[in-house]
């Protein structure tokens, strides 16, 4: 602002000056304002030579020359930028002593007379430049206000971010960093490796700087009332209360379905998008469009199952036709979700169908009864996701026969795009900390978020006296096959674990597998998550928010990438439990038999209240669970053949 008003002032007087020289040169003497002379007078001297000449020989007096007429100049383009931020301008100091008044050369009558002129002009041009600087003042504030987040964007929602007074007293922050580690006075630690991994495909720092969001932070509800009622263990008659709840309030909506007009409408589709995946593969943009609008006319996300799934198979297929499909899932990945939101999820899902609650029971119970003798215990979950499979497992060990062992649970999962690339492994450790405090179970975690193939077993500080036991349930097909690298990332992971010589290894996966052929892995797909909406459309109200949330929130993401997205950006790679019987074998592995109480155990969950389509079956030494007779999941249990050892003897590894 200072530098505009000096250059305004010095326009002004450079104006003023070039109307002071247009005055008679026949008496110099007596009225000319000029400081040059002319050898004639029938020489008209140029009024811009004349300027800059007097301009050019008063440089050595303008530091003390301060006169009225220049104050009341400065004034006048001052007064408008003290209204415009609302304060009241600063009146005249009195009495003040103007020094250098324009004395210098005596005037004449015409010299005051064009004084008094070029003063009139003076004013009428300050108005100009005042007019001026304050419409180019008011743009630089609208300019401005543009750069900063609206009042919305910095509101945070207390409610949703709500901590309860139980969990206040017991939240401990922790520091986590790129390269930088720090241990809390509990035994927390939490990593990030996202160093060794920044020209990754999934989170490098290109993309991060692609979608960086506004550093506005809130405290996550770390536990609460919801929590314990969704993760401990409180019965089997309120589990079977739980369920039968939900299907009966299923079972008063399930009326005003109609059936026929269902079935027509999930024909039609069915044929629409297979047809409209076979038009997008031999990119034939005017067929595909025409398909798409068809599609979306009878689709709709409050609609029947087909008609849910097909409004994302329709966004898909568009993305793939487009070319965007990478940038459309980079977007859905990078919205932030309220883990509050997820948990609500996960309880209707827990209520609606048994397949997370059967495998937490099945992996649980194997561990509770290989460490019934065991004084120190090493978890090491690969994919912990939300760790909502741990709580319960605190709560049991707590009531073990001759007190708790010591529990140490290292939660390794990908790295989040953005500022905090291990919040959630943060999260997750707070919450089993709370858990552990609560139960008066002695408790130590490491979170490590990284590419499970660039770990290495000195991140996993095994401990000879622990016993170790790694876990895994429904990750290991983020992790990148053969197709994408020869050196196949899927086998470092298993030869990790290898490393680790575990007591046991507990493997959870989905049981299905894609073609890398589109058309072929569309149909694929449209069978797979047929039954996926299927099971909710059968056990879930459709205008249930939750649900609304789940198809849009967690499988809409897994829908965009299997569909449109190709190469190394297509991450969601299943294998069925036959291939990985293989892989698991060739990395040097040996299958346990599957405990038979264990089994029992899972069955009962199963008929604890849930529909009866759902299935356990056991196939060799895998526990296969399914819907109408579609397999859905696998589950088994391994360890390291003998000639490589096992138990935790790890002397050589």
């Amino acid at each position: 602002m200072a530098l505009l008003t000096k250059n305004s002032l010095d326009y002004a007087q450079l104006r003023n000056n070039s109307n002071l020289l247009n005055v008679s040169n026949n008496n110099p003497k007596e009225g000319t304002c000029n400081l040059n002379t002319h050898e004639s007078s029938d020489i008209i001297p140029d009024p811009i030579l004349d300027c800059i000449s007097r301009y050019l020989l008063e440089e050595d007096i303008d530091d003390n020359i301060i006169g009225y007429q220049e104050e009341a100049d400065l004034r006048e383009i001052e007064r408008p930028f003290y209204d415009v931020l609302g304060e009241k301008y600063p009146p005249s100091p009195k009495n003040q002593l103007h020094l250098g008044q324009p004395n210098v050369y005596p005037k004449s009558t015409t010299c005051l007379l064009e004084d008094q002129a070029t003063k009139n002009i003076s004013a009428q041009n300050s108005r100009i430049d005042e007019q001026l600087l304050t419409s180019e003042f008011q743009k630089g504030v609208e300019e401005g206000l543009k750069f900063l987040p609206s009042i919305q964007e910095l509101t945070v929602d207390f409610q949703a971010s709500r901590v309860s007074s139980r969990s206040e007293q017991r939240i401990h922050r922790m520091v986590v960093g790129f390269g930088l580690e720090k241990e809390k006075d509990f035994g927390f630690k939490f990593r990030s490796m996202g160093n060794e991994n920044l020209n990754n495909d999934d989170f490098d720092i290109s993309e991060s700087e692609n979608y960086k969001k506004p550093m506005i932070c809130y405290e996550e509800t770390i536990r609460d009332d919801m929590y314990d009622q969704v993760l401990l263990n409180h019965g089997e008659s309120y589990e079977k209360e739980e369920v039968n709840g939900l299907r009966e309030i299923m079972q008063c909506k399930a009326s005003s379905y109609g059936s026929k007009e269902i079935q027509e409408k999930h024909i039609d589709l069915n044929t629409l998008l297979i047809r409209c995946s076979e038009a997008v593969s031999i990119n034939d943009q005017q067929l595909s469009e025409e398909l798409l609008m068809k599609i979306r006319k009878i689709s709709s996300t409050t609609g029947n199952s087909t008609q849910r799934l097909a409004c994302i198979l329709a966004d898909g297929l568009e993305a793939r036709l487009a070319g965007s499909g990478s940038e459309l899932y980079r977007q859905l990945t990078a919205k932030r979700v309220n883990n509050y939101d997820i948990l609500r999820s996960y309880h209707l899902c827990i209520r609606a169908d048994p397949f997370h609650r059967v495998s937490n029971c099945f992996a649980n119970n194997i561990i509770l009864r290989e460490i019934k003798n065991s004084s120190k215990v090493h978890i090491v979950d690969l994919g912990i996701s939300f760790g909502f499979q741990w709580p319960s497992l605190i709560q049991s060990l707590a009531t073990r026969q001759g007190g708790p062992p010591k529990l140490r649970i290292t939660g390794i999962d990908f790295p989040q795009r953005g500022f905090r690339p291990t919040n959630q492994v943060e999260g997750i450790g707070k919450r089993l900390e709370d858990y552990a405090r609560s139960f008066n179970v002695p408790f130590e975690y490491q979170g490590i978020a990284s590419e499970w193939e660039s770990i290495i077993i000195e991140d996993l500080n095994l401990r000879e006296d622990e016993v170790c036991i790694v876990n895994s349930m429904l990750r290991f097909s983020r992790i990148r096959d053969e197709a994408c690298n020869m050196d196949s990332p899927r086998n470092k992971v298993l030869k990790l674990v290898r490393q680790m010589k575990p007591l046991l290894f507990i493997q959870g996966i989905y049981s299905i597998t894609f073609s890398p052929f589109f058309t072929l892995r569309f149909r694929q797909i449209l069978s797979q998550f047929s039954m996926e909406f299927d099971i909710r459309d059968s056990l879930i109200p459709r205008d249930d928010e939750l649900r609304l949330f789940t198809e849009r929130e967690v499988i809409g993401p897994v829908l965009i990438n299997l569909i449109s997205c190709g190469g190394s950006d297509w991450l969601e790679r299943p294998e069925t439990y036959k291939n990985w019987q293989l892989r698991n074998v060739r990395a040097g592995f040996e299958q346990l038999a599957l405990d038979p109480e264990v089994v029992k155990e899972c069955r009962k969950k199963l008929r604890n209240g849930y529909d009866k389509r759902f299935f356990i079956e056991e196939d060799g030494n895998w526990m296969l669970q399914g819907w109408k007779g579609k397999i859905r999941y696998a589950l088994s249990t391994w360890k390291p053949k003998s000639d490589l050892g096992n138990g935790c003897a790890r002397k050589n590894c």
